[in-house]
């Protein structure tokens, strides 16, 4: 009797330390999991941007490519780019801007992951002078 009184004590105690890590540690894991999304994009973002370099230092002029997947495939034809980094990478004005519209499912993980390089914890919305300095914005609907 003593071990199955002690055996259901056990298995409360187990229960409330489970559900008590689900609901404080939920938004640890959010948190985690947009950090590691972002370095991703910076990451690919980076190497996108050092193989555009790449191609105007060789004589290239990267406005003669176009934008967009043109960009990219044009780069993985010279040989300056190995591969296109998975997701929809936007190339504009020349390489001047390189984005990856992140895969962020709600404003507060878009705040969110604003909030992580230092910026308000806000979700603006996508434009020219937005996409300069956030790495996380609204889309209009129907934009990818």
């Amino acid at each position: 009797m003593y071990n199955l009184v002690i055996g259901v004590i056990a298995g409360i105690i187990l229960g409330v330390l489970s559900v008590a890590g689900v609901w404080y540690g939920g938004a640890v894991y959010e948190r985690a999991r947009l950090r590691s999304e972002l370095v991703a994009v910076v990451g690919q973002q980076q190497q996108i941007a050092a193989a555009l370099d790449l191609y105007e230092t060789d004589g290239g002029r990267v406005s003669s490519l176009g934008d967009d997947s043109a960009v990219l495939g044009g780069l993985v034809e010279s040989g300056f780019l190995k591969s296109v980094p998975p997701g929809t990478w936007r190339v504009r004005r020349g390489g001047e801007q390189i984005w990856n519209p992140l895969s962020i499912q709600t404003l507060e993980a878009c705040a969110g992951v604003n909030g992580l390089v230092g910026l308000p914890e806000v979700c603006p919305p996508c434009d020219s002078e937005t996409l300069s300095r956030y790495p996380a914005c609204e889309l209009e609907e129907g934009d990818v």
